[in-house]
């Protein structure tokens, strides 16, 4: 709650060395009690959004000066860097960083197997997995119209469809319902318990990224509904193609660099959809493989943590 009380409070108890934002959160009590007490700030994976940038145009003049608290602004595009001096930042504490989600394939971390996460799955080595990531209300119907138009599918094609909330299962579970197709649920193959299907409904958190890399295509969600879109990157960085729709306001940048490099392709409708399934399935539609440039967003951000907080 950004109110004075809660904040002197905070300060009364703890001194920290500084804070540091990610994303954009603007809180106008919060960064004048940072000034009052000298707690630099730094503005990590920085976003500004259109949207929220219409709003925070209103009040440019009072967010000019409770914006002073942020020594550094780090930006993933230079539209955000853009639209953070025009809310009133000071341009030279402002830099393009990058965005700190593309660091995915640069970590080192050991990848997946693809053939463990698709014997898992029960999926043969030949079958094309088909994942839909973080589908919000209305794109699960679409996913389902456009699998009807799929010859390949049930029998050389499978997907996994993933609700962006869990707590949208039964609703998910209805559309499957309605459209006449047997599931399985992904804790039961963790269980051990779950049937060989052609379609696999996400019941579980924090696994998806992992799944991508046994995958052959994948769409992601909040595009074909009016919400901006979620993380493209997320199935790219696997090695995986992408499918979105136009709603991008989130994600305009990633969408339009996977665009231009051919790592994925837009989508409007069910048609769309089962097009570009159909013809990758035969080979008639290729992209490239996202190849990591060895950046490191995360590692650059925190030297500049590092300075501005004097650690």
């Amino acid at each position: 709650l950004d109110a004075y009380f809660t904040w002197r409070r905070l300060f009364g108890t703890f001194h920290p060395l500084g804070i540091v934002m990610v994303e954009t959160e603007v809180w106008p009590y919060f960064l004048q009690f940072c000034l009052n007490h000298d707690v630099p700030i730094v503005l990590a994976n920085g976003r500004v959004s259109e949207k929220s940038y219409k709003r925070y145009r209103l009040v440019r003049r009072s967010l000019a000066r409770v914006l002073r608290a942020y020594k550094r602004y780090l930006m993933q595009t230079p539209d955000d860097a853009a639209r953070i001096i025009g809310m009133g930042a000071e341009a030279d504490r402002v830099v393009v960083a990058g965005n700190i989600k593309h660091d995915a394939a640069a970590t080192g971390e050991p990848k997946p197997s693809r053939g463990d996460i698709r014997r898992r799955l029960q999926v043969d080595d030949a079958a094309l997995l088909f994942i839909a990531a973080s589908t919000r209300p209305g794109e699960e119907e679409i996913i389902m119209q456009a699998l009807d138009r799929v010859p390949g599918f049930p029998h050389k094609v499978c997907c996994l469809l993933a609700p962006r909330h869990l707590e949208r299962l039964d609703e998910v579970k209805a559309v499957i319902e309605h459209s006449q197709r047997d599931f399985e649920l992904y804790s039961s193959f963790e269980a051990g318990t779950g049937r060989k299907t052609s379609l696999i409904l996400m019941d579980k958190m924090g696994v998806l990224a992992g799944l991508f890399y046994g995958a052959d295509l994948a769409f992601v969600g909040g595009t074909l509904a009016d919400v901006g879109g979620h993380n493209v990157m997320e199935p790219v960085v696997a090695g995986v193609p992408v499918l979105f729709g136009p709603s991008l306001t989130n994600v305009r940048q990633a969408a339009d660099d996977i665009l231009a490099q051919n790592m994925g392709m837009m989508v409007t409708d069910a048609a769309s959809i089962a097009e570009a399934i159909n013809r990758f399935a035969s080979g008639k539609l290729r992209f490239r493989k996202y190849s990591g440039n060895g950046s490191t967003v995360a590692a650059d951000s925190a030297a500049v943590i590092i300075q501005e907080m004097k650690l």
